[in-house]
């Protein structure tokens, strides 16, 4: 053999990480046989990712050996999604083997390797460094919180200490029994924390007719109107944008409006998906834009995805949200039927006095 090319060195590495965990000699290694034939399991498979993260400075996870199963595939996969990266990696191992014209040899490997290491991790940190070292500034916000109806008043409540947790006010109890065919069921005595003025809203200020505003999900109602003030807040206006890519990322969990209004409404009007795009498509943004859904870190996750996007170049701003509401009792029975809830309406965080949790809504841009 006249010299080894990248993909033998890619090749190369994956049976030394495949060898050393697994204990299985690298010459009984067959590059088109199954990662499950060696021996693999979810626990080495786990050990396997976390060396080649080690060895590359690269987040890999388990998942991608069950859509690149074999050694062979494997490496086409770290060939095509880090081209550059094995470039520099591996490039003096190609070159002393394009050089000398031999076959070059483990130890020679190891050599190379290593020293290409300590160069490639110190670039990388420094690259790392430079980026990460970048301000994401927040430069506008809005939102509608219990007893609040913009931030202003969210921060008056926290600096006075008022309690905003109280009995469903009695335009919501006719909602909650609407929804559950009573007359004067226990949602009175239920407490939680409610946003002001969810039947608020102006469509026509949106290009919406009025019938299609009555079925619309109330969080998308209210999304619009915060996103909007939170966009004037940074002083942008609906002209601003030009090339700029705007990215919407809102952090949101299956609403409960369908139940009231069941047939009635559109497809478009109870979709997260369609929650997340109605600016997007009022404004025409220009940049990516997503619903997401992992539960109670829903919102969390949105900021971290909006982040990631920003430092990937993906948009110029980013738009974050967050937005829960419990128009009817459904998610409030369930969580009481689990033994979730307070049994005082008090909710004590990080404390031993802590016996459940009190729901809350808000609508935060």
């Amino acid at each position: 053999m006249s010299g080894w090319n990248i993909k033998q060195c890619v090749i190369w590495e994956l049976k030394d990480a495949i060898s050393r965990i697994l204990k299985y000699p690298k010459e009984k290694l067959n590059i088109d046989e199954g990662l499950g034939d060696f021996g693999f399991d979810s626990i080495s498979l786990a050990e396997f990712a976390d060396v080649l993260s080690e060895r590359y400075e690269l987040e890999i996870t388990p998942d991608i050996f069950f859509g690149y199963p074999t050694i062979e595939r494997l490496s086409q996969y770290f060939l095509e999604r880090y081209s550059d990266e094995m470039q520099f990696f591996y490039q003096e191992a190609v070159e002393v083997s394009a050089v000398t014209e031999e076959i070059i040899t483990e130890v020679q490997m190891d050599q190379v390797k290593e020293r290409k290491r300590v160069r490639y991790n110190h670039a990388r940190k420094r690259v790392k460094a430079s980026t990460e070292k970048e301000p994401i500034a927040i430069i506008g916000m809005s939102g509608r919180f219990p007893g609040a109806r913009n931030v202003e008043e969210l921060w008056s409540i926290l600096l006075e200490g008022r309690e905003v947790i109280r009995k469903l006010p009695h335009e919501r109890v006719r909602l909650w029994q609407d929804y559950e065919n009573t007359e004067a069921g226990k949602s009175v005595n239920r407490k939680l924390g409610v946003v002001p003025g969810i039947a608020e809203f102006d469509p026509l200020f949106f290009e919406l007719s009025p019938r299609e505003a009555e079925t619309m999900d109330p969080r998308q109602r209210l999304l619009l109107q915060e996103s909007w003030k939170a966009l004037e807040d940074a002083g942008y206006g609906s002209k601003s944008f030009g090339d700029e890519k705007v990215g919407f990322f809102v952090g949101v969990e299956d609403g409960d409006y369908r139940l009231m209004t069941g047939s009635k409404s559109g497809v478009t009007s109870n979709n997260n998906a369609v929650l997340a795009a109605r600016l997007s498509y009022f404004l025409n943004l220009d940049g990516p834009n997503m619903a997401i859904n992992t539960a109670c870190s829903s919102g969390l996750v949105a900021v971290h995805q909006a982040c990631q996007s920003l430092r990937n170049g993906e948009c110029d701003t980013a738009i974050v949200a967050g937005a829960n509401l419990l128009i009817t009792s459904e998610n409030y029975n369930s969580m009481e039927q689990a033994g979730m809830l307070s049994a005082d309406g008090k909710c004590y965080a990080f404390d031993k006095r802590a016996n459940g949790m009190v729901p809350a809504e808000a609508v935060a841009v």
